[in-house]
This record gives structure tokens, C-alpha cells and sequence, in this order.
């Protein structure tokens, strides 16, 4: 059975990065796998030419994702908000209720949302998010945005792992293994040269450490991935209660906002989920 999974992140890169394992494992089994970006990316770098016209940037940023998403045969959207000028306003909500509802077939939307938790630490993450939760139950509204097709069910939602604290800590409801996808998801972020190689390290003062041959940026991306894989695994069980089994993990939270799945329908899902880990 073929499933609508939707991925929603504030910038061209943050799907991939986030979860791209499991968008790579839904593509395998065969479902229709859509990255949205909320934002066209425009202010997410520092050289002059981008500072005198953003749009350069913007479109830049538009083709690396959708090079992305052609390493899993996925698709990319965007909303087209300005980078760092995301607000919850009626013609944004308006726009991810008509973008959600457009998922799946009519009236069913997509079966499962990924986001980011909107206590993330960048403003443009906060306020997607809060634009998908704000949207979620208007989904089911028929006289909301009449034009679009109104829900019949609501799809299930839920967050990313992270480390933030302020709002509370993250619950992996669902550890998802990705050693077998790892490749691809490191060819998804390696897409995005304009962020890992450019932007990212200059805004974190280590530009001297990043390569300039291809062999050496896909040797530091894949460690760059790998390792923050690691780390979603160590941190989604105690010490001692870790699987043996699998090396690299995503994780993820099940929303309050979406439909409440029961545990098999999670496993369904999510490809060869675990649950629930011990935390």
C-alpha cells in the first residue's frame, strides 16, 4: 500500500537533514514522499553578491532541493516565505491548510507529517511549525479555504528528534534504524553545498575545515550525518538499554495536534520502527 508521507521544514535544508533516512526508507517501499520548505532560503548565507540580490541565493537554494529529493525520487515545494520572516498569518496558514489538504488523494490528505517541535531555537523552525499545528485541525473544516478540498481524517503528526529543554524535553514515541539508507541521506544533504560548505561553517567560525575536493566534502558530510545519527540513537535510550543491532537512528515524537495513532499503526507507519524505546 502505498503511503502520502509530507515532510515540513523551514529552509531547503532541514527535511533532509532532520529526516532524511526516513524519507528514504518510505521511498523504498514505495510511497509518495514530499519535502516542503516554508521559506525560499534567501538569506541563508554571507557573500556580497547574495547580499545584493537575495533572489540569486534564493533560486540557488530552490535547486539544491530539488537535487535533493532527486537522490530518493521524492518531491520538492516551497511556500516562498522571505528566510528569517516567518510569522503565522492568515495567508501562510491558509496556504499549508490548501498545501497539507493537496497531499494524498482528495479528502485524505497525506497519512503521516514530519516536522520540527516548535521550540526549536531558530524563529523561522518556531513559527513553521506553529503554522502546521495552527493548521491542523482547520484540515477538517470544510468552509476553511472552500477551494481545497476539506480532510475527512486527520493525518498523524509528529516532531523530529532534538536536544532542546525549554518547553520540555523531546519523547521518542518511535525510533526509526536508517544503517541501510545512510547513503542516501547523506547524498541528500550533500546537495545543499550552498549551507554545509558555505553558510553553516562560516556562521560557526570553521570555514578553515571544510574541504574543497568532492571526495573530501562527501567523506565530511557523511561524518557530519553519521554522527548526528549516532547521537539521536544514544539519546533515545539509557545507558546500557541500547540495541546492538543498528548503529545510525532517527526518532520521533507523536503530535497531540494530529491523529493518536495505536502502536500498530505506528509500526505501519514508520518503516521498521522500534517502540517504545527505553528512555
Amino acid at each position: 500500500m502505498s503511503r502520502s508521507i509530507l515532510f515540513i521544514g523551514a529552509h531547503p535544508d532541514d527535511d533532509d537533514l532532520s529526516a532524511g533516512g526516513l524519507a528514504a526508507l518510505c521511498r523504498r517501499r514505495g510511497d509518495q514522499v514530499l519535502f516542503l520548505s516554508v521559506t525560499n532560503g534567501d538569506k541563508g548565507h554571507y557573500t556580497p553578491e547574495y547580499i545584493a540580490d537575495p533572489s540569486a541565493l534564493a533560486r540557488r537554494r530552490m535547486a539544491e532541493g530539488e537535487a535533493a529529493v532527486a537522490a530518493i525520487g521524492a518531491r520538492f515545494a516551497t511556500l516562498g516565505a522571505r528566510d528569517g520572516e516567518v510569522y503565522v498569518t492568515p495567508e501562510l496558514t491558509e496556504a499549508m491548510v490548501r498545501l497539507i489538504r493537496s497531499c494524498g488523494e482528495p479528502g485524505q490528505g497525506p497519512d503521516l507529517v514530519l516536522l520540527n517541535r516548535p521550540n526549536d531555537y531558530h524563529r523561522d523552525h518556531r513559527y513553521s511549525a506553529w503554522l502546521a499545528l495552527d493548521a491542523t485541525y482547520m484540515l477538517t473544516v470544510p468552509l476553511f479555504c472552500p477551494d481545497t478540498r476539506h480532510l475527512d481524517r486527520m493525518p498523524v503528526f509528529a516532531y523530529w528528534f532534538d536536544r532542546f529543554t525549554e518547553g520540555g524535553t523531546f519523547r521518542p514515541d518511535v525510533v526509526v534504524p536508517i544503517d541501510s539508507v545512510m547513503e542516501e541521506k547523506a547524498s541528500m544533504a550533500l546537495a545543499h553545498e550552498s549551507q554545509l560548505f558555505e553558510w553553516l561553517p562560516f556562521n560557526a567560525g570553521t570555514t578553515a575545515g571544510v574541504p574543497q575536493d568532492a571526495a573530501g566534502r562527501r567523506e565530511y558530510v557523511t561524518r557530519r550525518v553519521r554522527d548526528r545519527a549516532a547521537r539521536v540513537k544514544e539519546g533515545c535510550y539509557v545507558l546500557g538499554a541500547s540495541p546492538d543491532d543498528f548503529q545510525y537512528a532517527e526518532a520521533y515524537q507523536i503530535s497531540e495536534y494530529g491523529r493518536r495513532p495505536s502502536p500498530e499503526e505506528l509500526t505501519e507507519l514508520f518503516p521498521g520502527a522500534r517502540l517504545p524505546p527505553t528512555v
